[in-house]
């Protein structure tokens, strides 16, 4: 073995990453060669120096949740396992330029299509929001238990005035609020907590599309929404899907009609 070979291979060599008989051929000539094995001491104490002096961080906890689904969505398929056809796949060319075929195929497209078709995309929107919050510590731009303090820091801040309700006594207190970006536009996200848990309430007008009442789940992630008194709501949790259906019930039940 040459020098040249030896030198590209010291690194593998002090990984543990050479089969045995390359690792015996790295040993014989390090044995006979000198400069090759000051080489080697001085890969070692760097190595020693890097283990013992750069900083370590402590991951987010949210960090394993996030390589999980990442690794969901690249597994691949099992061999046996179809994916479903799709349920036009089943009506042939003949049949849907039939009458009732063509008036059938209207209908099926018009109620596949005509739900509020921003929704996925926005409960999307709202949990990468909500996980962001937590892994970037930015949780809150005003730290606040107090409703009146909560409500008139959005002010000025929004071309619109979000309702903030406390739940401190039904157990899901509110703890501050911050400035999000939501479908584009900017919102209000109150934040309560619940345990070990927070909830993010996202808070918009609904003068551009009102998204109704949903419920959706991803990764472990659960986002309610819903429409009411010209208000669109999103919250979005790690809780639960009982507790925060709990929580969106107490919201609802306690948001004031504008006056009119």
């Amino acid at each position: 073995m040459t020098c040249d070979e030896s030198s590209r291979l010291i690194d593998a060599y002090l990984d543990g990453e050479l089969d045995a008989a390359t690792c015996m051929r790295v040993e014989e000539h390090l044995a006979g060669c000198p400069a090759c094995r000051e080489k080697l001491e001085s890969r070692q104490i760097l190595t020693s120096l890097v283990a013992e002096e750069a900083p370590r961080y402590t991951a987010s906890p949210f960090l394993a949740t996030r390589i999980r689904a990442m690794l969901r969505e690249e597994e691949p398929a099992p061999e046996l396992e179809r994916t479903p056809a799709p349920w036009w796949s089943f009506l042939s060319l003949r049949w849907i330029y039939s009458g009732v075929g063509t008036a059938l195929a209207v209908v099926a497209f018009t109620l596949f299509f005509a739900a509020p078709g921003a929704f996925p995309e926005l409960a999307q929107e709202g949990i990468n929001d909500h996980i962001r919050s937590l892994q970037v510590n930015h949780l809150m731009d005003v730290a606040s238990t107090d409703q009146h303090t909560v409500k008139p820091w959005f002010a000025g801040k929004l071309d619109y005035s979000p309702q903030v309700i406390d739940l401190k006594t039904q157990d899901y207190p509110l703890i501050g609020g911050r400035l999000d970006v939501l479908g584009g536009r900017n919102v209000a996200a109150i934040i309560y907590q619940r345990r070990k848990h927070y909830i993010n309430l996202f808070v918009w007008p609904s003068d551009a599309a009102a998204i109704g009442d949903r419920a959706t789940e991803k990764d472990g992630y659960h986002v309610i929404s819903w429409t009411q008194n010209g208000m669109n709501y999103m919250a979005v949790s790690e809780l639960g899907v009982k507790e925060l259906k709990d929580f969106t019930g107490m919201i609802r039940t306690q948001v004031v009609p504008p006056l009119e």
